[in-house]
């Protein structure tokens, strides 16, 4: 029987009748019955999330370890790139056509429309859009990250928290696998709908927590394994409602998967299910296959389009 946690109140609905959905020691994952929204507990101290987007976050050489302490950030994101790009051109493909829809977008304006993207890591999705004629900007908590922006683009990242941002609001607003991490996730798509014009777009993505192979691999999915950094849980109806209380209209919902290497696949499968990750590992090894790239959809994340009401 699942351990009661009366005293954790949901930020979602208010209840305070969560149990414990998953315990890994040290964290645990609670669920409110009410509403199915999860979430961390206990919550990171700012000092251990601040420790956790250091310099190696994107270059994390223990991530395969597969224990909670070593499961944060990326094995290597300077190799994902192209991969990460062609998911990136999906997403903005899709915006393109949004905007076109209202009469606005990369074509048919004499300006280029203004796209944020909020958590820009190492600005991949940025340069896509930027090569779709967006005027383009990043914001994005890992100081390592932004300066690397500055080495290898044209374009604007600056270092912060976006919370405090104060830029104008762009025709497009985007939070790519971001929102699990922050300590105040409704506030944060409050700020958000605030730096999307009226009319303007609002895309991000995160783990559907209620999909059929999250709830079948529980946790020992990768998502919820990253305690020390992953913090809150939605499914589809929790993400659409928290939406629609920021100020946007829910245009559309997809299953979000990702482009990834063969050897990195199997390395994954690994660390949810061992012995058949395993099994994996040693046949693609065996093929050639190792760089070899497949697209990847497991139905564990979704990507979220809104249209931005407007206050008034």
């Amino acid at each position: 029987m699942a351990t009661t946690a009366a005293d954790q109140a949901c930020d979602y609905c208010g209840g305070n009748s969560a149990s414990v959905r998953y315990d890994f020691g040290t964290h645990r994952i609670l669920r409110c019955p009410g509403c199915t929204f999860m979430w961390l507990d206990p919550q990171p101290t700012a000092e251990e999330l601040h420790e956790v987007y250091g310099e190696d976050y994107y270059s994390n050489e223990r991530f395969f370890e597969g224990n909670g302490e070593a499961i944060y950030g990326y094995h290597d994101y300077v190799s994902e790139r192209f991969v990460k790009q062609q998911d990136h051109q999906r997403i903005v493909d899709r915006i393109v056509d949004f905007l076109s829809r209202s009469g606005d977008g990369a074509h048919g304006e004499r300006r280029a429309p203004g796209l944020l993207d909020i958590g820009c890591g190492y600005g991949y999705l940025l340069d896509v859009a930027h090569d779709r004629g967006f005027d383009v900007e990043g914001i994005d908590y890992n100081r390592a990250a932004v300066d690397r922006i500055a080495r290898k683009y044209r374009f604007r990242a600056v270092c912060g928290d976006f919370m405090a941002y104060d830029g104008a609001p762009r025709d497009v607003v985007t939070m790519m696998d971001v929102i699990e991490h922050l300590p105040r996730p409704f506030d944060a798509l409050s700020k958000a709908a605030s730096l999307t014009r009226p009319g303007g777009i609002f895309a991000l993505s995160t783990m559907d927590s209620d999909s059929i192979v999250s709830r079948m691999l529980g946790q020992r999915l990768e998502d919820f394994r990253r305690t020390r950094e992953h913090l809150y849980f939605f499914n589809r109806r929790t993400m659409r409602g928290s939406l629609e209380r920021a100020g946007f209209d829910v245009l559309r919902i997809d299953s979000y998967g990702l482009t990834i290497r063969m050897d990195s696949l199997a390395r994954r499968a690994r660390m949810a299910l061992p012995r058949a990750g395993a099994v994996m590992e040693r046949m693609v090894r065996w093929s050639g296959l190792s760089a070899q790239q497949v697209h990847f959809d497991p139905r564990t994340k979704m990507v979220v389009y809104a249209r931005r009401r407007d206050p008034a």
